[in-house]
């Protein structure tokens, strides 16, 4: 290595030596330089534009179940309709109801403790029976009641049930996704509901509300 770096070195100072003796022996009469044109001086590019920042998200509406155990957010336009819809809560049930007028969406929470010697658990059994049952009881209040989806899903180590719906209400079409769990004995379920033109403001709706869904 030391010798390859030692004959580079040699090579260049040989280089520059042979061009100062040429400088200095050569006897023809110096020819003048050309005349040299005009340098055109390009104008700087513009500075690249400043990067457009993305304005936040606008707030939703945060919703708390459980005394501030279970939460999640609705999206912007959803107003609590809770006492505007006539729902009486007791000792054994809470429901809140939400609504936005502009997009027709609703959705309803409810937290029902289950009756003297119902023994619940977060199996898949018993989710899926629960998620049955809740159907059951929606078919005898919509008309052509339809699953197209259902699955489970955890919010950290809590269980959740998921099932999607098309039924008809009140001769109009709608999409329906129902979640529910059991949490601190009690069965806790979510409903929301949007017309069925509108599949994929639905789909928004719901995924919000599961992109926030907190558990503590």
């Amino acid at each position: 290595m030391l010798n390859t770096l030692a004959k580079l070195t040699a090579v260049a100072v040989l280089a520059v030596g042979l061009a100062a003796c040429d400088n200095k022996d050569d006897t023809k009469p110096a020819v003048p330089p050309p005349d040299t044109k005009p340098t055109v001086t390009q104008p700087a590019p513009p500075p690249p534009p400043a990067p457009v920042e993305t304005p936040p998200a606008p707030p939703g509406l945060n919703v708390s179940l459980q005394k501030g155990k279970i939460t999640f957010e609705l999206p912007p336009g959803f107003s609590d309709q809770t006492l505007n819809s006539g729902i009486i809560n007791d000792s054994t049930s809470t429901i809140q109801r939400f609504l936005d007028g502009k997009s027709r969406q609703s959705a309803v929470s409810s937290e029902v403790i289950p009756p003297d010697g119902m023994k619940l658990n977060t199996s898949d059994k018993m989710l899926k029976e629960l998620a049955q049952s809740a159907i059951t009881v929606l078919a005898e209040r919509y008309q052509n009641i339809q699953t197209t989806k259902e699955e489970n899903f955890s919010v950290g180590k809590q269980k959740f049930r998921r099932v999607d719906t098309e039924q008809t209400v009140n001769g109009q079409k709608v999409v329906s996704t129902l979640v529910l769990t059991v949490f601190n004995k009690r069965v806790v379920t979510l409903q929301m509901l949007s017309p069925a033109k509108t599949p994929e403001v639905h789909q928004a709706l719901v995924q919000r509300i599961i992109d926030t869904l907190a558990v503590k």
